[in-house]
């Protein structure tokens, strides 16, 4: 029972993962629409565009007029009122959009603004966007008030309005998609384990005790005066950074010269003419002291 369980935990991880990642992601996400859109000049032709892209919509009835919002597939099920079917569960995700015409944001109460959308959308953390066609002068001045009082974003649409607008909500649609991929990243690379992230060019993974070579070699390749030949030479005599520790400890009178005098590899063949290079004493004292000194205030 116990290994079915686990089976099951595991399972529904690598789902949640899936989920998450980037270019999976956008599929699990969709935009609510408000029915009241269906009325608005704005809403009629941002509903036709948004038939021609791939993102998914809803349209029913909100608790503010004229709003937009997004819900994600949490990978669960629920059973539908009145049968015995399940169906999949979404969670609203704590973002908001208010749409206003020049005419409806002349009209609007905007002291009050922030409250009422605060009442309406209870999630916590909710952030609220206020879209409005470009203005200019003192109704300019008033979106400033939004943002600096009530704490509210603004986004100002040139024309064609519509085109603005879709393509603001496709923006917004990948930026919350992503949001938990970034989040979980920003995790892992806020913690040692960045280093081993493997999220870029320069990252080595380590995955069951395979990359641990390659990341001692790239943790030399980042010191000023190691090159890939100096690392290779380097790791040939002590392959792991407990042995080359455990050479400073043991021979602590004769540990640098040691190092300094390792010859240094030359990957692309015999070069007869010059003479054989060695590590060096200079690197080897900056090493010694790398690895050795317990003042954070050292000079390298």
């Amino acid at each position: 029972m116990a290994n079915k369980m686990d089976k099951l935990q595991k399972q529904a991880i690598k789902e949640q993962q899936k989920r998450i990642r980037p270019g999976e992601c956008l599929k699990y996400v969709r935009l609510v629409l408000d029915t009241g859109l269906q009325q608005h000049s704005l809403g009629q032709e941002l509903i036709a565009l948004l038939n021609s892209t791939d993102l998914k919509y809803e349209i029913r009835s909100l608790p503010a007029r004229n709003c937009i919002l997004w819900e994600r597939n949490v990978g669960q099920q629920t059973f539908v009122a009145g049968s015995a079917a399940l169906d999949d569960a979404w969670q609203m995700e704590p973002q908001v959009l208010k749409i206003f015409s020049k005419r409806e944001f002349q009209e609007q109460q905007l002291g009050c603004l922030g409250v009422q959308l605060h009442e309406a959308f209870t999630i916590s953390n909710s952030k609220f966007t206020v879209i409005v066609p470009r203005l200019r002068g003192n109704e300019a001045n008033a979106l400033i008030e939004l943002q600096l009082l009530q704490q509210l974003q603004v986004e100002q649409l040139p024309p064609p309005h519509a085109q603005e607008l879709l393509g603001l909500l496709q923006r917004y649609t990948k930026a919350i998609a992503e949001t938990p991929f970034k989040r979980q990243r920003q995790v892992i690379l806020g913690s040692f384990k960045k280093y081993l992230a493997n999220d870029n060019k320069q990252c080595v993974r380590v995955e069951q005790g395979h990359g641990f070579g390659r990341l001692w070699q790239q943790h030399l390749n980042r010191l000023p005066l190691v090159t890939l030949e100096v690392a290779e030479s380097i790791i040939a005599q002590y392959p792991c950074p407990k042995r080359l520790l455990e050479h400073f400890h043991n021979d602590p009178k004769d540990a640098i010269q040691l190092l300094a005098d390792i010859k240094i590899k030359r990957s692309n063949g015999p070069q007869p003419l010059q003479s054989e290079r060695r590590i060096g004493n200079v690197l080897s004292t900056k090493l010694h002291t790398l690895y050795n000194t317990r003042d954070p205030n050292t000079l390298i």
